[in-house]
């Protein structure tokens, strides 16, 4: 037989209706044939079934398969199914008699269901009790597990006839009378078991909750108790073996996916505390025990590879797809992986610490850093049953695994095919509905808001176990859990795209953010996983809603990323392209910050992004673009009606001046430079020659003025820039229009030399206004003061503003070359400039020198030997001396040469004054030259004074109602009062300006030792 294609068994098994089994057309019954299938006579034969309702016709089918031209049969081997399609279709022959000719009515079906419905509310019941009891007891009685593990058998088994008989009313199927008749006798029986189960358990439960007055009748009552143990459990193993064949046959029909959705939380639970208290053995002995027989048989009897169980269908049977199965060593199962950790007794769990993406949970509380892998679901999610719930049986569930986007549907592309492939440009709205997307009602909800299994279902999500995850919401847990824990988020960490889906489909709000304000959607966008955000989004997950306060929306935070995908995906379902971020930029400045591509640019603006929208710094995304250089951007947003007169915070005009390119494109869409003065002049300042040329072109005046002072051709002489002042003249520069100063000076005092030229023959006048010449001295500028009078500059111009001439500025500033080079080119030195050049140069004698004999008359220039003094240059003095200048030449009429050195005690000119020059020691100037030097007397220091009165200086000569006698009686100073009189004695009869003698000075100051001393002076005399 040819092997098209590999399948799991319970696609196929779901659609298969009541059967009938018989052995080369023997009848049989259905304990029949649970023993056949393990006498050795089954080994050579083939079990074949076909539909109850196949009355009028029957089909033959042979192993070999010679007389079929259909054929389609199921391989059982360990448990799994291999289920091969042929392309031949079966004859038919007659098989046997069907198993029971009486149609139950749908009356006593109804009871039947009810009976079972019954017994398993109170094994869920139950279930919680034991488990209940097992955490809270702080000993077990013997046997207490594996009473434990037979109730679960019992359950389980329960559960799949319950779950085979709902399927049979949905479908309208029917039962022989006899087989619902035993069905209601054995659901009676082990309701009674239940009872007596949970009569034991409620007691147990009393008496461990009692007071410590209860210890002593508890432990006299374990004496006894522990029989009861035994009993129950045989009750249970006898109700077990007579359930299990009826178990087995709507195993086949209906599947095992069914039945695991159909179990009660309390089972759940039990199992799992179990497992985990025996160390992850549980759940593997558990499901061995739970099985039907069927897959032991097989196992046991050593059946081989050719063995098959041919399944004969009415109905045509299109190929199937074939599924990717996992494998056992990388993908863990939910039935044999490492145990959920489940307790109701923990009424505070602990916060759940953050997960690292790579995080993994290993089931034992511990995190293991490895790679993600797929949760491993035997099926995909159990839509059947829990869809039936919800929707009518005509319509037919949605396949959850596309997606739902019937928007992409019509435009021929899935999710994928339109975030990776579809052109930014386009734009396409889905309209988004959640109240049509697909929700399920848990089963119950009762009790089942508890911290422990709010707890249990977030390590179900960390354990990537979708089965677990979903039997707790069935049953009633919560997929909103909570402030501590978040379960959508914690799925999205997982990576686990049916876990999200199926907390969705129990009612987890899309928008509900966690303790540390991140929502679900911003955890995917976090987590780059976009199929989660999709299907976040058409469950009604706003992008534009912040989690938090101060947090940016998820739309915002796929800007700040740069996922080209999310960003899309947002869009397509109305992210709001005018928010703005937490930091207070809009979304189109912050993907121009990030350097995006134009194509995200163009997309979010074809979304409706207000181009003209400014940050909380005023800039607007043109300006952005263009301080970004993005000519290409520039240009997207200008075709969205970006005002490119808009200041944002400037007119744009200003940063485009920086990108030349940006520049042209601005001036070519509008943008007015009359409202940028000085544009021109910053082009030239930084130096960006093509922006110039693009003003130029553009009729910008090449001699506006930046801030009413700064005008562009002085700027480029200024930075030395020839080619854009070649540019600007070329242009209709001005090289007579001033900026701080005007062109010509400026290539003076920035050593431009090179384009002076240039500017005079564009029309440069070097004589206006004047001073051009003092400016090249002023600035060394020997270079330029050559090239100025060699092209008819005076160099007797004087500035404007100071009124100096070349002459008194170089020898103001000591530069004897310059005074040289100008005296030698017909500088007048009779020419006063800030002062006269003479008067000038007596700072500094070796200009004195050479200007000297320039000077007609140097005895015109009075006081020029005072200032020479006063200037301590007594070379000065010497070299004016030998010119003729008189000594006693007072400054001003009133400063002599003498009097001056004596104020500032320049003792070698006093000398030189008093004996090279024939200064008169007796000549007043300001004062008497000996008044004057006791004035200036510092003591013991009277080496003046004495020179003075060695040359003749008299101190009882009076000037101004003044003597040296007075002025020493003023002092007080005996020993210059000695002094004085030892070389001239003294004038008793000479008065003051107050008409008092020296006598009569000193008494009425009451100077004795003066009055003493002026006496024996007068005597001496």
């Amino acid at each position: 037989m040819r092997m098209h294609q590999l399948v799991s068994s319970r696609p196929i098994m779901a659609k298969i209706p009541a059967v009938q089994c018989c052995y080369s057309g023997e009848q049989t019954t259905e304990s029949q044939t649970r023993y056949r299938h393990q006498g050795a006579s089954a080994r050579n034969k083939s079990v074949h079934y076909r539909p109850a309702s196949s009355h009028t016709k029957h089909q033959e089918l042979t192993p070999s398969g010679s007389r079929a031209d259909r054929n389609t049969s199921v391989m059982i081997l360990q448990g799994h199914a291999l289920c091969i399609i042929t392309q031949t279709s079966i004859h038919a022959r007659t098989c046997g008699s069907q198993i029971g000719s009486q149609d139950i009515g749908p009356r006593s079906l109804a009871a039947a269901l009810s009976h079972c419905h019954k017994a398993t509310v109170l094994g869920n019941i139950i279930a919680i009790h034991m488990l209940e009891y097992i955490t809270a007891a702080s000993s077990h009685h013997d046997g207490l597990h594996e009473l434990a593990h037979d109730f679960l058998d019992v359950c389980r088994i329960m559960w799949s006839i319950e779950a085979g008989l709902v399927e049979y009313t949905r479908t309208g199927q029917s039962l022989p009378v006899e087989m619902t008749q035993e069905f209601d006798r054995k659901f009676n029986t082990a309701y009674v078991d239940f009872q007596g189960v949970d009569h034991w358990l409620n007691r147990s439960l009393s008496e461990e909750r009692g007071g410590p007055g209860k210890k002593l009748s508890r432990g006299w009552r374990r004496m006894f108790m522990g029989n009861e143990i035994p009993k129950m459990r045989q009750a249970l193993g006898k109700t077990r073996e007579s359930l299990r064949v009826s178990a087995l046959m709507f195993q086949w029909s209906i599947g095992e996916a069914k039945i695991d959705e159909s179990l009660g939380i309390g089972y759940t639970a039990l199992s799992a505390a179990l497992d985990r208290l025996e160390g992850g053995k549980s759940s593997k002995a558990s499901l061995a025990k739970a099985s039907p027989a069927i897959d032991a048989s097989f196992t046991s009897h050593g059946h081989d590879h050719s063995q098959v169980v041919e399944i004969a269908l009415d109905e045509h049977i299109s190929p199937v797809h074939t599924l990717n199965l996992p494998r056992a060593n990388t993908v863990r199962s939910s039935t044999s992986g490492p145990p959920m950790q489940f307790s109701l007794r923990d009424e505070h769990p602990p916060r759940v610490p953050d997960m690292p993406p790579d995080a993994h949970w290993n089931g034992l509380g511990q995190i293991d850093h490895t790679r993600r892998t797929p949760s491993h679901h035997t099926d995909t999610l159990s839509t059947r049953s829990a869809h039936s719930r919800t929707t009518p049986p005509s319509d037919p569930p949605e396949d959850l695994r596309s997606g739902g986007l019937a928007e992409l549907e019509q435009l021929g592309l899935s999710d994928h095919e339109y975030i990776s492939d579809l052109k930014p440009t386009k734009v396409i709205r889905l309209p988004v509905n959640p109240s049509k997307m697909p929700r399920w009602a848990p089963r119950n909800s009762i009790g089942a808001d508890t911290p422990s299994l709010k707890l249990n279902l977030v390590t179900a999500i960390r354990e990537r176990n979708n089965k677990a995850v979903e039997q707790l919401l069935d049953r009633g847990v919560p997929a909103n859990i909570g402030p501590d824990y978040h379960a959508v988020n914690e799925a999205i960490r997982q990576h686990d795209l049916e876990i999200v889906r199926t907390l969705l489909l129990f009612g987890a709000d899309p928008n509900l953010a966690g303790h540390s304000g991140v929502s679900p959607l911003i955890a995917a966008v976090e987590e780059g996983f976009l199929d989660a955000a999709s299907l976040l989004l058409k469950y009604g997950a706003d992008s534009n809603l912040p989690p938090a306060l101060d947090h940016d929306s998820p739309f915002a935070l796929a800007i700040i990323k740069g996922d080209t995908h999310f960003i899309r995906l947002f869009l397509m379902y109305g992210a709001d392209t005018n928010q703005v971020t937490v930091d207070g930029e809009t979304i189109l400045t912050k993907i121009i910050s990030t350097k995006c591509n134009k194509s995200l640019v163009d997309m979010v603006l074809n979304y409706g992004a207000d181009s003209n929208g400014k940050s909380k710094e005023g800039e607007t995304a043109l300006f952005r673009a263009i301080s970004a250089g993005r000519v290409d951007i520039v240009t997207s947003l200008l075709d969205h009606h970006a005002n490119p007169n808009l200041p944002g915070p400037k007119h744009m005009l200003w940063p485009a001046t920086y990108q030349p390119k940006c520049l042209q494109v601005l001036l070519s869409r509008g943008a007015d430079f009359k409202k940028t003065p000085g544009i021109m002049e910053l082009a030239t300042s930084i130096n960006k020659i093509d922006s110039v040329s693009v003003l130029l072109n553009a009729g910008v005046d090449p001699n506006s003025k930046k801030d009413g002072v700064y005008t562009p051709l002085c700027s480029a002489i200024r930075d030395n820039r020839a080619d854009i002042f070649h540019l600007l003249l070329a242009n209709g520069g001005d090289p007579n229009v001033a900026a701080s100063e005007y062109p010509c000076f400026k290539c003076v005092t920035h050593n431009r030399l090179q384009f002076l030229p240039h500017l005079v023959a564009a029309g440069g006048n070097l004589n206006s206004p004047k001073g051009i010449a003092e400016t090249a001295v002023q600035f060394d500028n020997m270079e330029a003061l050559l090239w100025l009078l060699d092209n008819g500059v005076s160099p007797n111009d004087q500035a404007p503003d100071t009124r100096a001439t070349p002459l008194t500025t170089a020898i103001g500033l000591n530069k004897p070359d310059f005074v040289e080079v100008l005296l030698a080119r017909g500088a007048n030195p009779n020419i006063r400039g800030q002062d006269w050049p003479v008067c000038m140069a007596v700072k500094y004698p070796v200009i004195l020198k050479r200007l000297l004999p320039a000077l007609a008359q140097p005895r015109a220039f009075k006081g020029v030997i005072e200032m020479a003094v006063s200037a301590n240059k007594l070379d000065s003095v010497k070299l004016l001396l030998a010119a003729g200048v008189n000594v006693e030449d007072r400054n001003g009429g009133v400063f002599s040469p003498l009097t001056t050195a004596i104020r500032e005690r320049h003792k070698d000119i006093v000398a030189y004054l008093l004996d090279e020059a024939g200064a008169d020691p007796n000549s007043p100037g300001e004062h008497l030259p000996i008044v004057k030097a006791l004035r200036r007397y510092e003591p013991p220091d009277t080496e003046i004074i004495e020179m003075l009165l060695r040359k003749g200086a008299d101190p009882n000569k009076v000037y101004r109602g003044h003597s040296a006698i007075i002025q020493a009686i003023e002092m007080g100073d005996s020993l210059v009062l000695r002094l004085l009189i030892e070389k001239w004695g003294v004038d008793l009869d000479a008065i003051d300006d107050s008409g008092r003698t020296p006598i009569e000075i000193v008494e009425m100051r009451g100077w004795e030792e003066g009055k003493d001393i002026l006496i024996r002076g007068k005597k001496a005399v």
